[in-house]
């Protein structure tokens, strides 16, 4: 067999260390100059949205044999809404860095890495696709994936964001939902360190929000977290994005094309984190080439959290602020919030459940 992996993210280095772990090699193309070549900032990956697992560190050591540092555990999380504020103690998830930081799980990835990366790598799938007996898609663009086959985008998200500098415990994260400068989307506060974090606001490009002042929104989200956080946070890194498309292809697998991470459809439409999904179906697509399992068999949970996430995306976005202010006070209710944080009871997909009833096609 002759495998390429278009794309040195992580579900493509992620199966080409599974790949490597079974006797086989793959060539990596990479278009950009560097694995992680891109803005740092930091991400999270919530317990919560992945039950029945409740640490994924552990699974994926325990099972993958893919050992992972963490920047830091998430033990508390504050959630806000324009004028309500409850707080989820626990396991909750960890925090991870991203892009060109030293730590980035890119880059921890990378190390663990034999087979050749080909940076700055302009390569298209027709042409490898004769070439090679398979390919892997995990470029993270869904325009890669249309080419293809269908790509449903549920919708387009515009991210604004900086690294801030101020007072933080790091095993604490920061949420808000707030349409005054978050309409129909969120605002999250994760810390790097004690003295650095990552704050960003990102909502769905709605034509409604299109005509909103991006900068505007911003200057509201800052002042918010200043609030929240009762001190002042100094900028020292901007960073901006639009057209992010959150979606899912329609198949997982086309004959010896695989598709993995942002191009099979990982980004939650809730939250819009999707690593742990992604770092998932790089192992299941190599597990497939090696005959251990069926990659097709294996996504089908993938997709079925995907349109659970997708209806609490839609129940937010018909959420006013006042709506907003009641889901919040209730997580003062105890017995509520060890539900959430319970990995026994999958409470995410109850809530999903009971809002859509009727079973979204998978």
């Amino acid at each position: 067999m002759k495998i390429a992996i278009m794309g040195a993210g992580f579900s493509g280095l992620t199966c080409a260390l599974t790949l490597e772990k079974h006797g086989y090699s793959a060539d990596i193309f990479e278009k950009r100059g560097m694995v992680g070549d891109r803005m740092v900032y930091a991400e999270g990956i919530s317990s919560i949205f992945h039950t029945p697992i409740k640490d994924y560190i552990q699974f994926l050591s325990e099972n993958y044999d893919l050992h992972l540092k963490p920047t830091s555990n998430i033990s508390r999380t504050h959630i806000y809404s324009k004028n309500e504020s409850a707080t989820l103690d626990g396991n909750l998830g960890f925090i991870n860095m991203r892009g060109k930081h030293p730590d980035s799980y890119e880059k921890q990835l990378a190390e663990k890495i034999k087979s050749p990366i080909h940076f700055n790598a302009e390569v298209n799938y027709e042409e490898i696709s004769k070439e090679y007996t398979h390919v892997i898609l995990a470029t993270g663009d869904p325009m890669d994936v249309q080419e293809i086959q269908p790509f449903e985008i549920s919708y387009k998200a515009s991210f604004r964001g900086s690294t801030v500098s101020g007072e933080f415990k790091r095993n604490e994260i920061y949420t808000w939902f707030n349409n005054d400068f978050a309409p129909k989307g969120m605002s999250y506060l994760l810390p790097h360190s004690e003295t650095e974090a990552s704050l960003i606001v990102v909502y769905p490009q709605y034509p409604e929000n299109q005509k909103k002042d991006k900068e505007e929104l911003w200057e509201q989200c800052l002042e918010s977290a200043q609030k929240s956080l009762q001190q002042k946070l100094s900028i020292t890194n901007d960073y901006s994005l639009k057209d992010f498309m959150v979606g899912k292809a329609a198949y997982p697998r086309i004959g010896n094309t695989f598709f993995t991470g942002n191009c099979l459809g990982c980004i939650s439409p809730f939250i819009g984190f999707g690593q742990f999904t992604a770092l998932l179906t790089g192992i299941y697509a190599a597990e497939d080439i090696c005959g251990l399992e069926s990659y097709e068999k294996q996504t089908k949970s993938i997709y079925q959290k995907y349109h659970d996430s997708l209806t609490l995306r839609r129940l937010i976005e018909h959420s006013s602020n006042e709506q907003l202010d009641r889901v919040v006070k209730s997580l003062h209710n105890e017995l509520l919030g060890k539900a959430l944080t319970s990995p026994k009871l999958q409470i995410l997909k109850v809530l999903a459940k009971v809002a859509h009833p009727i079973p979204r096609r998978t």
